[in-house]
């Protein structure tokens, strides 16, 4: 699951920091992982927000426009077809995501240039200007185009970018998952949901008890595991190691050993991942053969236990 791998990025992060500042407790550092989680949320519905912001500055334009006092047969009769949008407007109704604005947990007023920048590029776009030059469009198309808003419009802007991860040091690794949990969001959603309710959790109690047990098992055997890495780099000092190297492999082999219903494929091709993201160009490949040396012994041993349907042969 997606919250899962941001679950991982941000264990990583907090374990990065508990190894470099010197006196930070276990309980200190899963303090900052549920702050870092909670914000993730925040996020999200921020992406939400620039979408309603973007509707709204159409239709104040639109609105500008018809009050001109020498106003054209144009500025009078507008396509409103994006103002009016059904999608955008369930997402503005919504009560959970309107007690987050008016509680400003979510908030675009110190970023204007950002919205006014994101709306022009609109203007521009390809896949705007062909929904609005429709004879006819269907909920699926009022849908589509604000799935082309997320991918193709706010995940390219840099000035969003910029702006979210000055409002806030939690958010610098969260916008592109971020992203990917809003687009599902739009992508299920359909005509006959409960308005009230359709947005996703980025995180339920099974993803925040993972969390607290990822992070507390990494640094309770974090000696136990680079030892272990240890005895598998004969052509390399583990003390030339990269921490945060060190810190993947800790935390694939906890994973391995310590979380029987997931799947040893997933904490590979996971950690796999983050490594190509946080370390060097040739990180991904030592992780990944020193993780299958570890994993072989380990089975030789029978400590790589999996419980579970389909997990038993692993």
């Amino acid at each position: 699951m997606t919250s899962r791998r941001l679950i991982r990025v941000k264990v990583l992060q907090l374990l990065y920091a508990f190894v470099k500042r010197d006196g930070m407790t276990i309980v200190e550092t899963e303090k900052e992982l549920f702050k870092s989680i909670s914000k993730s949320t925040d996020l999200y519905y921020h992406v939400f927000l620039l979408i309603t912001e973007i509707q709204r500055k159409a239709f104040l334009k639109i609105d500008a426009a018809r009050n001109r006092r020498l106003a054209s047969p144009g500025d009078l009769n507008p396509n409103t077809r994006f103002v009016d949008n059904p999608v955008i407007r369930w997402i503005a109704e919504n009560k959970i995501f309107n007690t987050r604005v008016k509680n400003r947990l979510v908030s675009l007023a110190d970023c204007p240039e950002v919205i006014t920048n994101l709306y022009n590029s609109l203007l521009e776009a390809d896949f705007y200007t062909a929904y609005m030059a429709r004879e006819e469009v269907t909920r699926e198309d009022h849908r589509r185009v604000v799935l082309s808003m997320i991918s193709n419009l706010i995940a390219t802007d840099e000035g969003f970018e910029q702006a979210m991860e000055e409002k806030s040091i939690y958010w610098n690794d969260d916008l592109e998952l971020v992203l990917s949990i809003a687009y599902k969001t739009v992508k299920l959603l359909r005509e006959d949901d409960d308005r009230e309710v359709f947005f996703i959790d980025l995180y339920n109690e099974d993803d925040e008890e993972f969390a607290k047990n990822l992070l507390r098992k990494c640094i309770l055997d974090a000696e136990e595991n680079i030892r272990l890495v240890d005895s598998f780099t004969n052509n390399w000092d583990i003390e030339r190691v990269p921490d945060v190297e060190k810190i993947i492999l800790n935390m694939s082999l906890t994973e391995l050993k310590r979380f029987p219903s997931i799947p040893v494929k997933v904490t590979f091709d996971e950690y796999i991942e983050i490594a190509k993201c946080y370390c060097s160009a040739k990180s991904a490949g030592f992780i990944n053969g020193v993780l299958d040396k570890v994993l072989a012994s380990l089975r030789e041993k029978d400590e790589i236990r999996k419980t579970g349907r389909g997990l038993a042969e692993e």
